[in-house]
């Protein structure tokens, strides 16, 4: 094909109104074919099919604009940017899949330019209604923007002020995370996720230090399991900073206080007051560390032996619990999770080594009376919450059938008092 005929094929496919194949074929033979004079002059044109196909299928346009900046680097197409990428959060064909793929085409096709994609997508999201992206499309955003900070910076979190950063809170989704703070404990959390403990306490001391409520308890786990090592491996001096600090970092805690006292103690040469102080701790973060690295067995088997070593350590509660939902032993959960909540009342949700939501399911399977008590000390935000009325509503019936057997077995005040907490329970679900 002649430099002629590229450029008429080029111009009549951009008057085939709405059809988005015969644009994409006749703008890749116009590059393959077209001369730099040629492609110069058509720059208009060029940046109106780009903007055409993006109405419909945005990544095919990213790709487009890809090749298009293959061929002319330095040319100028800012609305063709906008447009794609404008087009591509507001109404994209795949929202998540192959999301990657389309981000890293734009990001090598805008590198060589003086606008960068984290600078264009900033100049696009500051001229759209905000409601206007997609959730889907917004979540998968926000994490491959946590990705790139992760792959450029070794610290990302020393690096505030990168478009990047800037970034985070204009593509979050609703309910996302808007503080600083808050945007660098999600980093720790995603550092612990894959294993980087330095990096996890790094990022959780940083969002502590930038008024992030949420990485005390977080940093304090992290420091009392690196205390734990060092008092198992024989540095009691260490141990000793590390556990102090956990222990300042969540005063009401109780369990590293005591830990904190015992490694003092070894410091110091003195026996350790009280009944094995911190055991259970230990336990606990022992087991947690063999979790992460996929010895589910050995966290089983660990916390079985120990089991008996804890029956007088105030923090037995949380083996018991652990150990319970790994065998999958609800009587144990149970005598766990009744323990949490009376140490702890309202603040059991925070204290828990496992997850709120599967201590909820496997206490109000094995007993409900300690379920409606759970939810009974749930924060107020969470208890109007569906799983919250779903634990409710589960617990309710569970003793109202419990309620029927006390009868039927000649305890007709057991049943009462049944009846009357189940029809509580209830009544509290109707008025959410």
């Amino acid at each position: 094909m002649s430099d002629a005929e590229a450029v008429r094929a080029f111009r009549m496919a951009a008057h085939r109104e709405g059809e988005v194949e015969p644009r994409l074929v006749a703008m890749r033979d116009f590059l393959a074919h077209a001369s730099d004079a040629e492609l110069r002059r058509n720059r208009a044109l060029i940046e109106s099919q780009i903007e055409a196909v993006a109405t419909r299928q945005p990544e095919t346009a990213a790709r487009m604009l890809a090749d298009v900046l293959a061929r002319d680097p330095y040319g100028p197409y800012p609305r063709a940017v906008d447009a794609v990428l404008r087009w591509w959060a507001i109404q994209p064909v795949h929202p998540t899949e192959g999301f990657a793929d389309t981000w890293n085409v734009l990001d090598h096709a805008l590198s060589e330019g003086g606008r960068p994609l984290e600078r264009a997508l900033l100049d696009v999201f500051d001229g759209i209604d905000p409601r206007a992206p997609v959730r889907h499309w917004r979540v998968a955003a926000t994490r491959r923007v946590l990705e790139r900070l992760e792959e450029r910076f070794e610290q990302p979190s020393r690096h505030p002020d990168h478009d990047l950063w800037r970034l985070l809170p204009l593509l979050a989704p609703a309910g996302a995370p808007t503080a600083r703070g808050d945007w660098v404990c999600v980093m720790g959390d995603r550092a612990a996720a894959r294993g980087d403990e330095r990096e996890a306490r790094t990022c959780y001391r940083l969002a502590f230090e930038q008024g992030c409520a949420a990485a005390a308890p977080r940093l304090a786990h992290r420091l009392a399991i690196e205390g734990h090592r060092e008092l198992v491996g024989g540095d009691a001096v260490r141990a000793v900073r590390f556990l102090y600090e956990a222990a300042m970092l969540d005063p009401a805690y109780a369990e590293y206080r005591e830990l904190h006292a015992a490694a003092m103690a070894v410091r110091d040469g003195r026996p350790a007051g009280g009944s094995r102080a911190g055991v259970a701790a230990g336990l606990v973060g022992d087991a947690a560390d063999l979790l992460d690295r996929g010895h589910d067995v050995a966290a089983v088997r660990l916390l079985r032996r120990g089991l008996e070593r804890v029956d007088a350590d105030p923090g037995g509660w949380a083996v018991r619990l652990l150990l319970g939902v790994l065998d999958g032993d609800d009587a144990l959960v149970v005598h766990g999770a009744r323990e949490l909540v009376e140490r702890h009342g309202p603040a059991w949700v925070r204290r828990t080594p496992v997850g709120a939501a599967l201590v909820l399911n496997r206490v109000t399977r094995a007993d409900p009376a300690l379920a409606a008590v759970l939810v009974e000390n749930l924060p107020p935000e969470v208890r109007s919450g569906t799983l919250a009325r779903a634990v409710s509503t589960a617990a309710a019936y569970r003793m109202l059938a419990a309620g029927v057997r006390a009868l039927g077995a000649g305890k007709p005040d057991l049943a009462r008092a049944r009846a009357e907490r189940a029809e509580r329970l209830l009544g509290d679900d109707d008025t959410r």
